[in-house]
């Protein structure tokens, strides 16, 4: 397994999660749920035994992006698979219910 941590941005966003499976935690900073979603988002992660690149993405900073999926609740966790979103999770989501929908996502792209 192999995890790559990103902070996304407008600028690298399409790059990085062009290739394979990739996590991002759209967030605010100073939220304590998103605080506690991007720790979460790292642990699910290092469950997985497929490459995966995760990352956070500050919406202050990232308005293009946020604009751009409709961002209207955080935390919001988007999994892509080769640059498309395959899932959206709104709100604070638990450890092994990421993982399930993680390895859910991967088999369904497999």
């Amino acid at each position: 397994m192999s995890m790559q941590k990103f902070e996304f941005t407008d600028a690298n966003f399409d790059a990085e999660t062009s290739k394979g499976l990739s996590v991002v935690c759209f967030e605010e900073p100073s939220d304590f749920d998103c605080q506690r979603q991007a720790k979460v988002v790292e642990k699910a992660a290092a469950e997985i035994t497929e490459n995966i690149s995760v990352g956070k993405c500050d919406i202050e900073r990232c308005t293009k992006l946020a604009e751009r999926f409709r961002i209207t609740s955080i935390p919001t966790t988007l999994v892509f698979f080769d640059g498309k979103e395959v899932e959206r999770l709104v709100g604070y989501r638990h450890e092994m219910t990421l993982v399930k929908h993680l390895k859910k996502d991967i088999e369904k792209d497999a």
